[in-house]
């Protein structure tokens, strides 16, 4: 090819290189830095589980996750059996997952490729990585700065001695804006360790422990009530790869009155979980992420707190599992999802027909449900349907009430637009609804 001919194909390249700037500054923009840190819980938790994941019910109580922070200073330390040399120089620190690249740890919620550097890059400018495995111990200091201005993409390590705790610690420094101030808000620590303890239970049931700034972190329990009256739905199936277990029903008597407000920390119990591989995705969610207000089905009400549902996917494959990459949202288009949906819709039906009855027989319904005993999830292994107390269902009135609240000075200018400044509130609510039946459904 002449030279003339080599410049032309030259120019009509349109270069599409990748820049440090994006993988330290965009790829940490959509994720929250709680998330963030758990990113790295989870890169600890798959190294404990290393080499036993045919077995998701082993103990886990020989491990420990440490993590503390202070004013410019943050930490992550496990004894979880540390980042094989081998895999940190041709995986752990790639950025993204290159082909041909070895297989996560079977059925583990972490992914090779983002979440390490994502957490690093969110934290702060100045990081260590040290790691005792099998094969070596090394470190890897990360200065941002540094490694921005320089054309090389690699990182160095140096030897260590070998240790025979066999784990990782990381250390970050020189904390970026904003960070070192939430870290240092008392309301994160504690809303932290809460989101810790709901979201990685069921690690925590199989004992693993894990320490916030010396703060144990609580073992927090799933449970659904059962008795001869009441039982909870649980099934299960095969889809493709994954395993699919569904289970549902109530976590709590449900309320006789509905108030406008509950205190957070019930409502936080009820709606539908997600988990995946072990790890709760989507927690108490009352929206159309999972059922409710979707496709026409029933928009979450007051008189459904004390349900909760648990939908759990696993599989060897966690790119199977129809989560995204921050572990915080669902793919909620993945066919995968979608088919776990429709079993979804079908038990809470039952239950929401249940409380319709409810209302025409709540004596009989209160006394059944308080006379059930509430039994830890990860207990319902067999086959049942949703079990619900019995109802005699009384016929509903013809004639219902409609009663909602609006800004005064509102309600007053609907009336002045009517010509009708007089007009009763119950009058203006009787005149508004006949208007939208006429307008819009005539």
């Amino acid at each position: 090819m002449s030279v003339e001919a080599k410049e032309t194909a030259k120019e009509r390249k349109i270069h599409a290189d990748a820049t440090k700037d994006f993988f330290v500054t965009m790829i940490t923009r959509d994720i929250t830095l709680r998330d963030c840190i758990f990113d790295l819980l989870d890169n600890s938790i798959d190294g404990a589980r290393r080499g036993h994941a045919a077995d998701r019910s082993q103990s886990l109580a020989a491990f420990e996750i440490k993590l503390g922070w202070r004013k410019d200073y943050f930490m992550i330390e496990d004894n979880c059996g540390g980042i094989l040399l081998s895999d940190a120089i041709d995986y752990a620190f790639h950025f993204g997952r290159r082909p041909g690249a070895k297989d996560d740890t079977k059925g583990g919620i972490g992914l090779y490729g983002i979440g390490m550097k994502r957490a690093i890059f969110k934290l702060g400018r100045r990081s260590e990585v040290i790691s005792h495995a099998e094969d070596a111990s090394f470190k890897v200091v990360i200065n941002v700065d540094d490694w921005e201005r320089s054309p090389d993409w690699d990182f160095e390590y140096e030897d260590l001695h070998p240790d025979v705790h066999k784990g990782t610690k990381i250390e970050v420094q020189s904390l970026n804006d904003g960070v070192s101030s939430l870290l240092n808000d008392p309301s994160f620590e504690t809303q932290f360790i809460r989101d810790v303890a709901r979201d990685y239970a069921f690690f925590i049931a199989q004992g693993l422990k894990i320490v916030v700034n010396g703060t144990l972190v609580p073992s927090y329990k799933y449970r659904l009530k059962q008795s001869d009256n009441v039982r909870p739905y649980v099934g299960s199936y095969e889809d493709a790869s994954v395993h699919v277990k569904v289970l549902a029903g109530l976590a709590d008597e449900l309320p006789e009155d509905i108030p406008d407000e509950l205190k957070p920390d019930k409502v936080e119990q009820f709606g539908w979980f997600v988990i995946c591989n072990g790890r709760v995705v989507l927690a108490a969610d009352k929206t159309e992420k999972t059922i409710w207000g979707n496709d026409g089905f029933n928009v979450w009400h007051p008189q459904y707190n004390g349900f909760a549902g648990y939908v759990f996917f696993e599989s060897d494959d966690q790119r199977a599992l129809p989560w995204t990459t921050t572990k915080r949202e669902l793919d909620i288009s993945s066919p995968l999802y979608r088919r776990a949906v429709v079993k979804m819709k079908e038990v809470s039906k039952t239950f929401t027909e249940y409380t319709n009855k409810r209302k025409s027989d709540i004596t009989t319904a209160r006394a059944a449900e308080e006379k059930s005993e509430k039994v830890d999830i990860s207990t319902l292994m067999q086959p049942q349907a949703l079990a619900l107390p019995k109802l005699a269902m009384v016929d509903r009135p013809d004639l219902v009430n409609i009663s909602y609240k609006r800004d005064r000075k509102e309600v007053e200018a609907v009336k002045d637009h009517i010509g009708n400044v007089g007009m009763s509130l119950k009058d203006l609510g009787i005149y508004t609804f006949e208007y939208y039946k006429k307008t819009e459904m005539d």
